[in-house]
């Protein structure tokens, strides 16, 4: 019901436009009996292109009334409505075939879309004349070959281009808005004519205005030789301004492909390599695509062969790219692998954790980079004696992971050989500057401490200060003093430092990571952030205590990068 309602009330608005039109040229430009100078000849094909038979129909019933109210006969008007269908919808239905694959059916972007339609309006136009000529000869007796034949030929044909061609391109302008309607606003593209459509209008006025200008500057010549009558006159003037027009029209679609072919083709074929570069596809079948694309305008001397000479340019770096880029990610990747195995080393050198009634314990190293050169070390000297150590190599990454490796093994085999802290810091020292290549050095604070007794012996080597706290107490920086750091020179001598542990005692060590942490306004965490840390979370456990001043610290920061590695070890006794 719905596509017969559509049908009619299509029909009916194309009908009436074409009587609109077509009547005033009935009454006052009549040039025969059976013939006048037609500006709707070229409705019935433009309207079935666009609504399809409908629009054909309705302008073959108002030809119909026209002719009925003209006196014509059964004769005439019955076979000129058929006539009207056929040359009005058989055109139309095979233009529509011949875009049957195209998005925009109107558009004539393309040099061929123009000169199919202008094929196709001139077989149309002689189908036309053959079928009127026909009807009028076993009606009226007319000749096949006359001025009225070419007469009607030419009104079909200069009405239907003149026409025509600017009515396809106001339909693809409109079906363009309506499309865009129908898409998302991120979607939606600037509504243009193409460059051949642009060219196609301007050489079309161009050809009109040319045709006008010959026919009225040569009407008195053609009026004085060849004007009899009104249908002689016009045929004329139909013939030259209908050949001049046919003349210009062909030459500037040939030019037009010329410019197609050389410029429009290769702008398009061009333009295509920049949604190339955007896609989501490896290097090498981007080179491959860009060369395909420009390959064919290599050896041309404009500047379209300059551009895709550019283009070819600009594949060749885009392979040299992808081949160092892949060298690049390759010994990356084999750095990173390098770098994850040195990780896992270094953190399957720290020892697990040990667990006794005799004491609490805790330790955790953050590094800044994927190794650092911070390490804690905790083990039995006997089964009475726990050696407790942190410390700080100069750097970070690799070098100081290196170095941080060497400094452990020699400190734990001294302190191993029952030595005391500041006789290990002094042989540590030496064996260090023995062999420091790299000027590195390192800052250290171990400790013994006495399981039996609870008293706890340590050296310090230009490490941080330990914070203690007694039991019921806060915590406050231990006042010792601190030897020169290990590695950076010879023939120092360090002191041992002792103090009692009592039950509800903790000793929380660090390296400088945690005190000079910074935040996105270069202000350090400090030591005061520190201890008030410490005694917010006094009464905790040990590993509770340690992960209560790494949150502070990340709070401190709040986003900004972590600069040095961040080292904590905890211990005490335990309360009874």
């Amino acid at each position: 019901m719905h596509k017969i309602v559509k049908f009619v009330l299509v029909a009916i608005i194309c009908g009436l436009i074409f009587y609109i039109l077509g009547e005033p040229c009935r009454v006052f430009f009549k040039i025969s009996e059976t013939t006048e100078v037609r500006v709707v000849a070229a409705l019935p094909l433009l309207f079935g292109i666009s609504f399809g038979f409908g629009g054909v129909f309705g302008c073959a019933v108002a030809n119909l009334i026209m002719d009925i109210g003209c006196g014509y006969g059964a004769s005439i008007f019955i076979p000129g409505f058929f006539i009207q269908l056929i040359y009005g919808y058989a055109p139309a239905a095979f233009w529509n075939w011949l875009r049957r694959k195209d998005d925009n059916k109107f558009r004539l972007n393309k040099i061929y879309k123009t000169a199919q339609y202008m094929l196709i309006i001139t077989a149309d136009s002689v189908l036309t004349a053959a079928m009127i000529i026909t009807l009028l000869h076993f009606v009226y007796g007319n000749e096949f070959f006359s001025l009225l034949t070419a007469n009607i030929f030419f009104n079909q044909f200069i009405t239907m281009g003149v026409m025509g061609i600017p009515y396809l391109i106001i339909c693809s302008i409109h079906f363009q808005k309506r499309k865009q309607k129908l898409i998302p606003e991120n979607e939606k593209q600037i509504i243009t004519l193409s460059i051949n459509e642009k060219f196609i209008l301007f050489f079309l006025a161009i050809s009109i205005f040319f045709s006008i200008i010959m026919g009225i500057s040569n009407y008195n010549n053609i009026a004085s030789k060849f004007a009899t009558d009104n249908l002689h006159l016009w045929s004329y003037v139909y013939f030259y301004i209908g050949g001049v027009l046919n003349f210009c029209i062909w030459i500037s679609l040939a030019f037009l492909f010329y410019i197609e072919k050389k410029i429009t083709q290769p702008i398009e074929r061009m333009s295509k390599i920049a949604r190339i570069i955007g896609q989501q596809t490896d290097v090498d079948t981007k080179a491959h695509e860009i060369l395909n694309k420009c390959k064919k305008y290599l050896k041309d001397s404009s500047e379209i062969g300059q551009l895709a000479r550019s283009y070819k340019e600009m594949a060749s770096e885009l392979e040299t790219y992808e081949k160092n880029l892949t060298s690049i990610t390759e010994e990356k990747q084999k750095v990173k692998t390098e770098l994850a195995i040195a990780t896992a080393i270094q953190h399957g050198s720290l020892p697990k954790l040990l667990s006794s009634e005799k004491f609490n314990l805790y330790a955790k190293m953050n590094p800044a980079l994927e190794v650092g050169g911070d390490f804690y070390d905790f083990f039995y000297i006997d089964e009475n004696h726990l050696a407790l150590v942190i410390a700080d190599v100069s750097g970070k990454g690799v070098p100081a992971a290196l170095f941080m490796m060497v400094s452990k093994i020699i400190l734990k085999h001294n302190l191993k050989n029952k030595l005391s802290p500041a006789e290990a810091l002094i042989k540590t020292n030496e064996e260090l500057c023995a062999n420091n290549v790299m000027d590195m050095f390192v800052s250290c604070l171990c400790g013994i401490l006495d399981l039996q007794t609870g008293k706890l012996t340590f050296s310090n080597a230009g490490h941080e200060k330990p914070a203690f706290m007694r039991k019921g107490e806060d915590f406050i920086l231990q006042a010792i003093n601190s030897g020169f750091v290990l590695g950076g020179m010879p023939g120092i001598k360090y002191h041992d430092f002792e103090t009692q542990m009592n039950p509800g005692d903790i000793m929380f060590t660090y390296t400088d990571g945690i005190p000079e942490a910074t935040n996105a306004k270069d202000e350090q965490f400090g030591n005061d952030r520190m201890l008030a840390a410490l005694n917010a979370s006094k009464d905790k456990s040990v590993k509770d205590l340690c992960k209560d001043v790494r949150t502070a610290v990340s709070n401190h920061a709040n986003g900004a990068p972590q600069f040095d590695d961040l080292t904590m070890l905890a211990f005490g006794i335990p309360e009874k």
